[in-house]
């Protein structure tokens, strides 16, 4: 597999990082995390279990 380089600008990548922090530190991501995990774990759930 061959890597790819990507350039952007620093102001744009500063902008990108703060958006992903302030992303994962929201309650849709925390859930979204919540709901992986339980899935995972093998046991069937409702829409009621997963809070939808």
């Amino acid at each position: 597999m061959e890597a790819e380089t990507v350039t952007l600008p620093k102001d744009e990548f500063v902008q990108m990082k703060r958006e992903l922090e302030t992303l994962r530190h929201s309650h849709l991501y925390q859930r979204l995390l919540e709901f992986e995990k339980n899935i995972t774990q093998g046991k069937r759930y409702t829409r009621k279990d997963l809070g939808f």
